[in-house]
């Protein structure tokens, strides 16, 4: 597959090269309340975890993960999926997977009066998707059609690591649209597929059977967690967070409180047990947060400016290329170290993305 020939659909909402504001923050844990959660407190986050996967409140959680799985495979979106994919061979699924998943892709006409948070499965029934939910349902399949990956945490983030072959792995992004396959070596702290383990990507030459579909930048340090475990955690996460009141639920049915929070990361801990990798992340990832942000701004800043001071096609081409030898190309490890006719081909598709357009504050 060579994508650097395809020339992106411009009716599509344009791709941004930096990730966009994640719209929930499940890296980083809620505080928990000083006081030991009430049994009531418990009972009420037993009953909302429940109702969030649309299951009756007498059901026990001991089984959390088959009950996740089942919400998930409930979901419209994963039986178009599932649909759609039945012919397709097990090497073919992952990159088919991610061009029907990623945010691009998205056509059903969302209830405007649902839930905003994206990630809980009666929102995803009513069309909402965000990071956390595009990685629920992408693993669920994989792990369906038993393709060797794991969930990863990133600062406010959430997307898969696939193993393509002991070699190669796979970077996969639909919530920003962007995947890509790169050298296992250049993935520091990378363990395998039943180990947490805080990785770092670092700048690596892309080879000649790489391959890329996208223009985000990445989030090169992040915890990988083995797939059941790493959805498990998340999804329990959101639900603690709209206990929190983050106001990403602001619009939520959950209603804000600080114990049951608590009582939510509490039943997390009983299902999982520690994971002192997360715990150590958790710790610095507000700072991780900042930086991310700064750099998202300081290059939409960059190419706003790029767009108005080049209008025309050859000016922004020849700009946009040259800028990829910079601090945005390090943030761009799948394009950095490629050839210079690579990254003509990669302006160009920035070019059709968003050439003569704003890029979204």
């Amino acid at each position: 597959m060579n994508t650097e020939e395809e020339k992106l659909n411009t009716t599509e909402k344009p791709d941004v090269i930096s990730n966009v504001a994640p719209i929930i923050d499940n890296s980083k844990k809620q505080s928990f309340p000083e006081k030991i959660p009430s049994k009531e407190k418990i009972k009420l986050a037993e009953k909302t975890i429940l109702d969030s996967l649309g299951i009756e409140s007498d059901s026990s959680l001991n089984n959390f993960d088959e009950l996740l799985e089942t919400a998930t495979k409930s979901l419209p979106r994963y039986q178009e999926i599932e649909k759609e994919l039945k012919t397709s061979k097990n090497e073919e699924l992952p990159y088919e997977l991610f061009k029907i998943l990623k945010s691009n892709s998205d056509k059903a006409e969302v209830n405007e009066s649902a839930p905003r948070d994206g990630v809980l499965i009666k929102s995803m029934k009513e069309g909402h998707l965000e990071c956390a939910g595009r990685t629920l349902i992408a693993s669920t399949f994989l792990q369906e059609h038993e393709l060797n990956h794991t969930v990863v945490s990133a600062p406010g983030h959430a997307f898969l690591l696939i193993e393509q072959s002991p070699e190669t792995l796979v970077y996969f992004d639909a919530n920003n649209n962007l995947y890509f396959t790169f050298p296992r070596s250049a993935l520091e702290g990378y363990e395998d597929l039943n180990k947490s383990s805080e990785c770092h990507l670092k700048e690596y030459t892309p080879r000649e059977t790489d391959f890329y579909d996208g223009l985000s930048t990445v989030f090169p340090d992040f915890v990988s967690m083995p797939a059941k475990e790493g959805l498990g955690r998340q999804y329990l996460g959101n639900v603690a967070a709209a206990f929190n009141g983050n106001k990403e639920f602001a619009g939520s049915y959950i209603a804000k409180d600080k114990e049951a929070c608590g009582a939510t990361h509490q039943i997390e801990e009983k299902i999982y047990g520690r994971n002192r990798v997360l715990e150590t992340y958790y710790s610095r990832v507000e700072e991780l947060i900042k930086q991310y942000r700064i750099q998202r701004d300081d290059d939409r800043k960059v190419i706003n400016e790029i767009i108005k001071s080049c209008p025309e096609h050859d000016d922004f081409i020849s700009f946009f290329t040259a800028i990829l030898d910079g601090n945005i190309g390090t943030r761009l490890p799948y394009i950095k170290n490629s050839s210079r006719e690579q990254k003509i081909a990669f302006a160009e598709r920035a070019w059709n993305s968003f050439g003569n357009k704003d890029v979204e504050e």
